[in-house]
């Protein structure tokens, strides 16, 4: 079967799953632990960079991250949807608003003289619909991560979060798909074994 048709047929079930934990009670403890490992492997230090997103309903949570980063004074950037199908960093603190994007995905107000962060990134957390032991990932389609992911050095460290039900097997991947370094659930963190170009663990 084609990378294609497979994908579509994860994203269906990576879609399912995400309904299924956002009418689960169990989500929210277990959104606090996948937090608590994340944090305890990259924790955050004053001046460093780091690339957030808004979690959507069902997905691991990301608030507690967000307010461990801004007490220790790391500067946290989300992204909001550009022209040209791209993907552009703001800076968001505490009291900042937020807009609604074209997917329903809270992003930043984008104040008027404010640029996007190009580059100086220390980490990336990244969603997705699934991940593999390989680091392989599946988002939603539009391919906006990948297109960002894609022109990080590689010393930048790329994150995703997740639930342990969405790690599969094998993710289909194509030439422009970009992997993560690491992969946070609430069972812990996996560190993805070095490859050619991957950091050591």
């Amino acid at each position: 079967m084609p990378a294609l048709e497979r994908k579509e047929i994860l994203r269906r079930e990576g879609r399912m799953r995400l309904q299924e934990r956002a009418d689960s009670a169990y989500s929210a403890e277990a959104g606090d632990r996948a937090q608590e490992h994340f944090l305890r492997v990259f924790p955050p230090r004053a001046g460093m960079g780091a690339a957030l997103y808004c979690a959507l309903a069902g997905e691991v949570p990301t608030d507690r991250i967000r307010h461990a980063y801004l007490a220790a004074g790391a500067r946290i950037y989300y992204p909001r949807v550009s022209a040209g199908r791209t993907l552009a960093f703001y800076p968001h603190r505490e009291g900042d608003g937020w807009e609604t994007g074209p997917y329903g995905i809270p992003e930043p107000s984008n104040p008027a003289g404010v640029e996007p962060r190009l580059s100086g990134w220390d980490i990336v957390v990244v969603p997705g619909l699934a991940f593999d032991r390989r680091g392989n990932r599946l988002g939603h389609g539009f391919g906006y991560y990948d297109r960002f992911l894609g022109g990080l050095p590689e010393s930048v460290q790329r994150v995703g979060l997740a639930w342990a039900s969405q790690r599969i097997p094998d993710v289909p991947v194509d030439a422009w798909d970009v992997p993560v370094h690491a992969v946070v659930t609430e069972e812990g963190v996996l560190r993805i074994v070095k490859e050619s170009g991957f950091p050591k663990p």
